[in-house]
């Protein structure tokens, strides 16, 4: 139970955080000018003569008139998704930057947000089962483990190496004096 208790404790913060979050920006968004209504609204829809503007940055002539559409609609005292909604049935739903959260097109909300989500719990537990797999050996465990080498086995194998390194490259063969001593 211990080891789930930081868990629990993150999932309570991000709870808390998140209700905050909801009761602070949806429940009561911030006034907003016309202006800056229209300028939302212009944002979410793409011009349908320029390719990658949207109907805020657009100079063109159509660009002008819709935001003038948006300006007439949102002082008649329609919400932003009416007038979204309203070019919507006027152009289709490509004339809207963000995919709508229904069908198909909920894979483009909800894949990159599982793969996240499954990617930090990946992370949770691969660096959990680092901390619990093993620890650090201690100095008698080493001891222990030198203890079974064989001193004539490092010998020969110490020899072999120094013989492979001296055929493959000059600078590591015995000076001559060293070989006549062995």
């Amino acid at each position: 139970m211990k080891q789930r208790r930081p868990l629990f404790l993150a999932v309570a913060v991000v709870a808390i955080v998140g209700a905050i979050w909801y009761v602070i920006f949806l429940q009561n968004p911030p006034q907003q000018t016309l202006d800056q209504r229209v300028q939302s609204v212009a944002a979410q829809l793409k011009c349908p003569v320029c390719q990658s503007e949207s109907v805020a940055d657009s100079p063109s002539t159509i660009a002008q008139q819709m935001r003038d559409v948006i300006r007439q609609q949102l002082q008649a005292g329609r919400s932003e998704q009416e007038v979204i909604q309203y070019f919507q049935a006027r152009y289709g739903e490509q004339i809207v930057w963000s995919p709508p959260w229904q069908g198909f097109s909920l894979l483009a909300w909800l894949v990159p947000i599982g793969l996240l989500l499954g990617g930090i719990i990946l992370l949770f537990f691969t660096l959990r089962d680092w901390q619990t797999a093993s620890p650090a050996p201690d100095a008698t465990t080493r001891e222990h483990e030198l203890a079974h080498v064989d001193e004539a086995d490092l010998a020969r194998y110490r020899a072999q190496l120094e013989q492979e390194l001296a055929d493959e490259d000059p600078l590591f063969a015995r000076p001559a004096s060293a070989t006549e001593e062995s």
